[in-house]
């Protein structure tokens, strides 16, 4: 499942840059910011990197200024082949199978909904 990394209170400054190296290198990344006086500002650039650690929660101010979820819906996954067919080729033959399989299936109820009635 994809991470889903949001920052819920700006992290300023030190504490930005405790959460930089806390986490897998290229989640988050530090901007140089102007708001109230601060120096930087921790920004979420690739949730895609994050492996789900939870170090951040070590820290208590930290701990209330992220949230980490995943996208319920949204699957990460890699085919790999060492034949004579490509990967992307694979994935294709694999989704029209699926695709047989499913209108079958609808198929199959609709036949046992006109049964029943």
């Amino acid at each position: 499942l994809m991470p889903h990394v949001e920052i819920l209170k700006p992290v300023y400054d030190e504490l930005a840059e405790e959460l930089v190296n806390w986490f897998e290198p290229g989640v988050f990344k530090c901007e140089p910011t102007d708001e109230d006086g601060h120096r930087i500002k921790a920004v979420v650039v690739n949730p895609y990197a994050c492996t789900m650690s939870r170090n951040y929660m070590r820290n208590p101010i930290l701990k209330e200024s992220i949230k980490m979820s995943r996208i319920p819906n949204h699957f990460i996954f890699s085919v790999e082949s060492v034949g004579m067919m490509e990967p992307a080729v694979i994935v294709a033959e694999a989704l029209k199978v699926l695709k047989e399989k499913c209108e079958r299936v609808s198929g199959l109820a609709d036949d046992a909904l006109a049964m029943g009635e």
